[in-house]
């Protein structure tokens, strides 16, 4: 009879202690990602923020083509390397790997960003990647980190910190070593939407109106140091005009010397759209950039013919409607032009929408609903422009054993029901003890 009772008891503390034990062998079998442990955590030091499972700036952490659920965000500081420090002792891995790069999309201007990647543990470099430019393939990183106390991952601005958030995808540490990820078999450029001869894909082109900043171009050019926005003027904000109207869909462009030279140019051959409708001018911005001195053209082309050219708009006027019929054009080109000069030419075509019917209506292009329920309703790519004004936040390096509250992890739901169901299984086992006891002595 006693050693039923010391049997029932040593079930009940096992199940009772199971639950605290349960991440430790998860993570001796498995794999623990960083992203998930800001408990870890000793030090950091990075522009904006740290990002646990996100961009630093709280977005998804997407690079060149890739999005990853799993990861760190970092923002490179002006003067010094950008890090994070992880004290890893206590789990017993193996192995580090993380896949590295500039971030893809970003809320506000990214789009020239140039980052170094290192990893070292215990003040010794384990590895680093070469300079990685924004947009381009991103680096795998994997390195032997058996015996390491003290992880750290770093960044370096490459000589200029703006614009340099850097991806950490998955940051994972393991015991199997992992083989390369199928996406570096995938070429140095990869599928670049901005410039392929890939045909449109038939989900955008089967119904009867498609937009310019959703379809595949075949090329496109613009102002050294910027990119054309997609569905952003080239600051990476929403578009929207001096007279209200504000446009979920359009293309933003620097206007380059030279005429008509910075453009896009899409191919619609054989899909049988007869019409162009947008609407042409300087976007308002809420950046600090003064593009008051702003005063520029624009030119719809088609197969080398213009279609349609605009008077000079200048800062401060409503944008301005046009149309044009495109029947039978093959590669459409929309192009921008600074007159007399490209100060602050930020020009933008706003909605930017083909039909097939001609069809074309004013909610198609615009709403009037007010910045504030317009603002975030978009997806879409950054865009940069010449000069970079973020604001360099305290670098004085944060060392703590507890993080930040909006940098730990969520607590799982699993994990508090199989608490409660440890515990109350314990105090069942328990309970059973006692009522046996109990008749045990009533014979």
């Amino acid at each position: 009879m006693k050693n039923l009772l010391r049997i029932l008891s040593a079930a009940a503390a096992v199940l009772l202690i199971l639950p605290l034990l349960a991440p430790c062998v998860s993570a001796a079998e498995g794999q623990v990602s960083l992203g998930d442990r800001a408990d870890l955590m000793t030090a950091r030091e990075s522009l904006d923020g740290i990002g646990m499972n996100a961009a630093h700036s709280g977005e998804k952490l997407k690079t060149w083509q890739l999005t990853f659920k799993k990861g760190i965000g970092m923002h490179c500081l002006p003067d010094k390397d950008a890090y994070i420090e992880f004290d890893i002792s206590s789990l017993g891995m193996k192995y580090f790997y993380a896949t590295v790069g500039v971030l893809q999309e970003a809320s506000y201007f990214l789009e020239w960003g140039s980052i170094s990647f290192s990893v070292y543990g215990d003040g010794a470099l384990l590895a680093e990647s070469p300079e990685i430019d924004w947009g381009k393939k991103p680096y795998f990183i994997c390195v032997d980190v058996e015996g390491v106390k003290l992880l750290r991952l770093t960044q370096n601005n490459c000589g200029n910190y703006a614009c340099d958030a850097g991806v950490w995808g998955d940051a994972m540490l393991c015991n199997e070593k992992p083989g390369a990820p199928e996406w570096q078999s995938q070429g140095s450029g990869g599928f670049d939407p901005d410039k392929t001869d890939e045909p449109q894909p038939a989900e955008l082109v089967s119904g009867d109106h498609a937009y310019i900043s959703d379809l595949y171009w075949s090329d496109n050019h613009t102002y050294t140091g910027n990119v054309v926005g997609r569905d952003c003027n080239t600051a990476n904000e929403i578009i929207f005009s001096t007279d209200g109207k504000f446009f979920n869909k359009g293309v933003g462009f620097h206007a380059s010397s030279g005429g008509y030279t910075s453009y896009i140019d899409v191919n619609i051959d054989g899909l049988g759209f007869t019409k162009f409708a947008a609407y042409c001018g300087v976007c308002e911005t809420l950046t600090s950039y003064d593009i008051t001195m702003a005063s520029v053209k624009f030119a719809l082309i088609g197969d080398g013919k213009t279609l349609y050219e605009s008077d000079v708009i200048v800062f401060g006027e409503p944008m301005k409607p046009m149309e044009a019929d495109i029947t039978g054009v093959s590669v459409l080109r929309l192009a921008v032009a600074g007159v007399p000069t490209i100060s602050g030419a930020w020009a933008t075509w706003g909605g930017a929408v083909i039909s097939k019917s001609g069809s074309i209506t004013p909610d198609m292009l615009y709403t009037d609903a007010g910045l504030d329920n317009v603002f975030g309703t978009t997806d879409t790519g950054p865009a940069a422009p010449l000069t970079d004004t973020e604001d360099t936040a305290d670098s004085t390096p944060e060392t703590t054993g507890a993080p930040d509250t909006e940098a730990l992890p969520e607590k799982k739901s699993g994990d508090r029901t199989a608490l409660i169901v440890s515990i109350v299984a314990a105090i069942t086992v328990l309970a059973g003890v006692f009522v046996f006891l109990l008749l045990r002595k009533k014979k």
